[in-house]
């Protein structure tokens, strides 16, 4: 089952994934995720856990990749839960590989949301974005 996170920030996309992770859960996280990273030019991913038991069918989740032109837009993931297993965080490492990912117990969730919305290296919209310096250097000229 999964719930899409209202969150303040734009660039934060969240979801709360539970219990047995279906086909539907599986094309709603990806078309959600998609569009996210086609309007921002860097977003940050919170996923948090809540019980997962298994993926259904499990060779659809084995397929879930992102387009390699998004890949380098999602900087940061946080994945929040008290049993998160090996599984779960082995797939999250093949899905965002140019990513960096750190992991909270259910209780930081906060501590997370403030690790994914601390400075950013690269352009992007939101709370610890840099301006774009190709933007800045076309306007110039």
């Amino acid at each position: 089952m999964h719930d899409l996170l209202d969150l303040p920030d734009s660039n934060v996309f969240g979801v709360e994934l539970s219990d047995t992770l279906t086909e539907e859960d599986h094309d709603v996280l990806d078309s959600t995720l998609r569009s996210h990273l086609a309007k921002h030019t860097t977003t940050r991913v919170l996923f948090v856990m809540e019980d997962v038991d298994a993926w259904a069918p499990a060779d659809r989740w084995e397929e879930l990749a992102f387009d390699i032109r998004h890949l380098r837009d999602l900087d940061k993931v946080a994945i929040v839960g008290d049993d998160l297993w090996e599984t779960w965080l082995d797939k999250a490492e093949l899905l965002f590989p140019m990513s960096t990912i750190q992991t909270y117990p259910a209780e930081e969730r906060e501590a997370a949301l403030r690790w994914l919305r601390g400075d950013m290296d690269v352009p992007g919209m939101g709370p610890g974005s840099v301006s774009d310096p190709e933007a800045s250097a076309q306007s110039e000229e």
